[in-house]
């Protein structure tokens, strides 16, 4: 079996669920006698899709890797229809538009067309760039979608309805993003695969916050987005810190556009991108993980927090968290502050039920995304699909 996928960015070290999802399927999923190739865009950074790696084919731990550089794009252009689009009052044309100022390559779309009777499947992921809705229009029949679905306004443009109703397939990364597909298209066919965990080895030696000087702390993980709602845990930690005494500071680690306001200095400290040990060291003293965001097909930042066997306070406005903490028993909900602060207190007074949290959650994300479990799902998938 000859795999393709296509990507906006890829590479070690590109920070982006989608990204390293697909890296950890492209090298990890596949059984003995199947090969996967990238096809992907000169891209690092995804605000500014400037070209920064040399267009070409290289082997990339064990991987071929086809490069292209991306295509011209207005910016200016794709910012002013943006408020259309999310409103729900962009033309099937002005969609078009948009997606073309994105981010896509028309040498990688020259590629496709010469290129894709040679394999068996192509996955495009995610759902919402140039590179997905042109590139799976390539060859539908042979096109299959792995398309980190939120619950949001882009999800309901027309021009991402066709493609992935043209599609020959989808694969979720949960069930809650399979329902929500089903809910917004008509589907031919889809399966919940999702990304694999190994189990956890030894302890991380680093010593994440005796090294910054810090008691007990919360911790958001991930890319620093409004559209993630860091803003929020940033929130809801100072009015913690003012009406609770000796409260955990929150730690933010990753990197974004968004920077906390002058009067959480006292309360927030960004840690900024560390590296991965660090990254263990932060799940594993933290009194909680926090999560607010509503916009998850799976949470890759959850289950890196159960691994290490802490556990989370997590927004029950998004489904896929809600169905992880429901069926887990690894994470508090929250639905306000007050529903926040209730669950931290619980958290601060009773270690016992943090340990019983945190033991649940590492169980499940074995059971659920160990990778013997996501190899077996993932070679169901592609084999129907094929």
């Amino acid at each position: 079996m000859r795999l393709l996928w296509v990507v906006p960015r890829f590479g070690a070290g590109l920070v982006g669920g989608a990204e390293m999802l697909v890296r950890g399927l492209a090298t990890r999923a596949l059984p003995d006698g199947w090969r996967s190739e990238i096809a992907t865009t000169c891209a690092v950074n995804h605000f500014t899709w400037e070209n920064e790696l040399p267009s070409g084919t290289a082997e990339e731990d064990g991987v071929t890797v086809h490069r292209f550089p991306v295509g011209a794009r207005d910016g200016a252009r794709y910012e002013l229809l943006h408020p259309r689009v999310l409103s729900a009052e962009a033309t099937y044309p002005e969609e078009l538009e948009w997606l073309a100022n994105s981010v896509w390559s028309p040498e990688l779309q020259r590629f496709l067309q010469e290129s894709v009777d040679g394999y068996d499947l192509v996955l495009f992921s995610p759902y919402l760039f140039g590179t997905t809705v042109w590139g799976a229009q390539v060859d539908p029949a042979r096109s299959a979608l792995v398309p980190c679905l939120h619950d949001e306004p882009y999800a309901r443009l027309e021009t991402v309805r066709r493609v992935i109703e043209s599609a020959r397939g989808c694969l979720f990364n949960s069930d809650a993003e399979a329902r929500l597909a089903h809910s917004l298209y008509s589907l031919d066919d889809g399966t919940v695969v999702g990304l694999g965990w190994d189990p956890p080895g030894e302890p991380p030696q680093a010593q994440f916050a005796a090294s910054r000087d810090l008691g007990d702390f919360v911790l958001y993980a991930g890319r620093l987005e409004e559209g993630k709602r860091v803003h929020v845990a940033v929130d809801y930690a100072v009015r913690y810190a003012a009406e609770r005494e000796n409260a955990p500071r929150l730690v933010l680690i990753g990197q974004g556009t968004y920077e906390p306001p002058e009067e959480a200095a006292d309360v927030v400290m960004h840690a900024g991108f560390v590296s991965e040990e660090e990254k263990r060291a932060a799940y594993a003293e933290a009194l909680a993980l926090v999560n607010p965001s509503h916009m998850e097909s799976l949470s890759i930042v959850l289950m890196e927090a159960w691994l290490e066997g802490t556990p989370a306070l997590v927004d029950q406005g998004s489904a896929v968290l809600r169905e992880h903490a429901e069926r887990s028993g690894g994470a508090l909900l929250f639905d306000s502050y007050r529903s926040y602060r209730e669950g931290l207190d619980r958290l601060r007074a009773e270690p016992a039920v943090r340990e019983q949290l945190g033991a649940a959650g590492r169980e499940y994300v074995l059971r659920a995304y160990g990778w013997p479990s996501v190899q077996a799902r993932f070679r169901q998938a592609v084999e129907s699909l094929a």
